[in-house]
Formats: structure tokens, C-alpha cells, sequence
């Protein structure tokens, strides 16, 4: 396709970003996706950024993943989640799928909207603990059971399904399973990161063939924990898409803002903040496209924990930042720094919390006491 051949991704994105920044309000007061825009992202082939080149895709890799994350975090965190989650499924597929799999459904994937389904009400961040039901009933299985806090599971039709076929972590597989009648989808009310098509999804009887598994039968923690490791790099990108905009913010309104006689930027107190926030902005920035570079050659389980952790810390403190200095102001609902304080706060929970992000390095760390000099 012809925008596989662009020279400048970056430019190329925020054009699409600019379109996305005059939605971002609709979408955060009603929480729902702006359809035309998300038309717009896929005429313009961002639904197959990784996708190869010969399933219709754009061919490209995490670094340009990553940077089409920023540019969307910075002026539609929905949107930019939204993307983000889709190329999940899109990411599991290329990486464990048949090559039958691949044709039949990454062709799919540049124009439909695909849907990661991996939390329950009672299974987050521990994905050993899934209990929906995958019961085998000659060439098909049977799911049974209940999936929350799916993001696109309202306007997707293709969706990445982890469910139990067994007993312990071996347990679990990976399905692809279309949207249909017997799933019941119901929205929820996010504080931030709205539009995204958040939901809760009831399985009652759905019928998946058994082609549809992806990786082989009990290897669903594996597929999960792939797509997870390296999505956390792309998820932080929006985090440092937030954390840029509320510095952009914070430094016009307080250009612009006088009190005392003076512009409250002159005071010291209001830069040494905005200085902090911008030192951990740029570390943030260096820390995520190292993993992005890493992430098309290797394993990236620490360094996508370690992203994800610092990012949603400079995107929190960012947001605190922009709204102290807009005082009052700042605390307007649907205000451009408002929205922003609630979106950061997702990157806290949202693809395991930043307590697992901890653990997942600490335990890194402490391996290496035990291992041979």
C-alpha cells in the first residue's frame, strides 16, 4: 500500500493527530468513539502499522508503533489506547500464528478493529487465575464465562479470547473469536482514557473452531505474557504522549498567566517544577524507544516493565504539575489538564499494575544473586 513508502512516519502521524485533537472532547464528555475518526485511522493504515506488507500492512516496527502511541497520547489518550490495544491482537497473531492464521486474519486486522480479552472481574494482573470455560465439543470449543475492562469491545469484531481448557497455568489457551450474537457487551464509565470502548463481555454458549486457537492448546499464558511484554513499551508511549502535552500546557499558561506583577513562569517555584517535569520527560522519552528498538529483536519482559512503570510516574506528575499551576482553572471538568490528570492515572493499572511492574523487575534483579559467576 502506498503509505508503507512514507518517509516520515512522524509528520505523517501527526497529521492524523491533528484531526484526533478536535475529537478528544466529544469523546471524553459522552465516552464514545468518534466513528469517522476511527475510519480516518484506517484509510490511513494505521490499524496495520506492524502489520507485513503482504497481509495489506504497513510493515514497520515498534519504533513506529511506539511513536504513533506518543503522538496520539498527546491529544487523544481514547484514541490512542484504542490503537495501542488493537495492535495487541495484531502482535499475538504475527507472533504465534499459523500462517493460514496470518492471511485470514491480519488481512482482516487493517480495517477491523481487533480486541485483546484477557481481564476478569476476578483476574487481573494474575492471568494464571482466568476462569472462563473453554469446553471442547467435537471440532469446536465452547466458552462460557465473563471478561472485564476490555478495551474496543464495543465497536471490535475481532477479538483475542484467553480461556481455561485445563487445569494450572498449562491450562489456558489462546482463541480468535468473532464477534457474535451470543457475546453480551456491555459498556462501562472509565474516569479517563474515554471513548475507548471499554466493557464488560459475557460469553453464553460461543462457539470458536478449533483453527481459531492461536499458539496450540494450553499455551495461553505464553501468547498473553508475549503480547503484554511488549505492549507495555507502546502502552507507555502514551504516557509520555500526556506527560508532554501537560508541559506544553503548563508552560503557555504560565508564559501567559501574571500574578505580583509578573508572569508566574519568572517565579522559581514555577520552574523548578516544569524543569523536573521536563528532565524526566526526556528520560522517559530515551528510556521507551530503547525498548521499542528492542522489542523487534528481543525478549522485552523487564525493560516493557520498566517503561511502562517510569511512564505512567512522569505522566502522573506531569498532570499534577499542569494542574497546580492552572489552580483553579485546572480543576475544570473536561479542561485540556483535567482530562489529562484522569488519563494518566489508567497507566497505573491498565496492562498489569505498576506493583506487578515491580515485582516483574525485582525479581529480575534478585535472579541474578543466584546465578552462576
Amino acid at each position: 500500500m502506498a503509505n508503507a513508502d512514507l518517509t516520515n512516519f512522524e509528520e505523517f502521524v501527526k497529521s492524523v493527530a491533528e484531526v484526533a485533537a478536535k475529537k478528544a472532547v466529544k469523546m471524553d464528555l459522552h465516552n464514545e468513539m468518534d466513528r469517522e475518526l476511527l475510519k480516518l485511522v484506517s484509510e490511513k493504515g494505521l490499524l496495520g502499522v506492524t502489520i507485513p506488507e503482504e497481509y495489506g500492512g504497513m510493515g514497520k516496527g515498534y519504533a513506529e508503533l511506539t511513536t504513533l502511541a506518543e503522538e496520539l497520547g498527546k491529544v487523544n489518550a481514547g484514541l490512542a489506547i484504542s490503537v495501542t490495544a488493537h495492535h495487541m491482537i495484531v502482535n499475538a497473531i504475527k507472533s504465534f500464528g499459523s500462517k493460514d492464521q496470518k492471511k485470514k486474519w491480519l488481512e482482516r486486522l487493517t480495517s477491523e478493529v481487533g480486541v485483546f480479552a484477557l481481564t476478569e472481574p476476578t483476574a487481573g494482573s494474575d492471568v494464571s487465575s482466568i476462569q472462563l470455560k473453554a469446553e471442547k465439543s467435537g471440532d469446536r470449543y465452547i466458552l462460557n464465562g465473563r471478561k472485564t475492562l476490555i478495551t474496543n469491545a464495543t465497536f471490535g469484531n475481532v477479538f483475542l479470547v484467553i480461556a481455561r481448557t485445563g487445569k494450572g497455568s498449562k491450562g489456558l489457551t489462546a482463541f480468535i473469536v468473532e464477534k457474535n450474537d451470543e457475546m453480551d457487551i456491555r459498556k462501562l464509565e472509565p474516569s479517563g482514557m474515554r471513548g475507548s470502548g471499554l466493557a464488560t463481555i459475557g460469553f453464553n454458549d460461543v462457539e470458536v473452531p478449533v483453527e481459531n486457537i492461536l499458539g496450540g492448546e494450553g499455551n495461553g499464558l505464553k501468547v498473553a505474557l508475549g503480547v503484554l511484554s511488549k505492549s507495555r513499551i507502546v502502552f507507555a508511549a502514551i504516557g509520555l504522549g500526556i506527560a508532554e502535552r501537560c508541559l506544553e500546557l503548563a508552560l503557555r499558561y504560565a508564559s501567559e498567566r501574571r500574578a505580583f506583577g509578573q508572569r508566574i513562569a519568572d517565579f522559581q517555584g514555577i520552574q523548578w517544577m516544569l524543569a523536573e517535569v521536563a528532565t524526566e520527560i526526556e528520560a522517559a522519552r530515551r528510556l521507551i524507544y530503547h525498548g521499542a528498538e528492542v522489542a523487534d529483536i528481543a525478549d522485552t519482559t523487564v525493560i516493557g516493565a520498566m517503561c511502562k512503570l517510569y511512564a505512567a510516574k512522569v505522566a502522573k506528575k506531569a498532570a499534577d504539575v499542569a494542574v497546580e499551576i492552572f489552580g483553579g482553572h485546572g480543576l475544570i471538568k473536561g479542561s485540556a489538564v483535567e482530562r489529562a490528570y484522569r488519563d494518566a492515572k489508567i497507566l497505573d493499572i491498565g496492562e498489569g499494575t505498576s506493583e506487578i511492574m515491580k515485582v516483574i523487575i525485582g525479581r529480575h534483579l534478585t535472579s541474578r544473586l543466584h546465578a552462576p559467576k
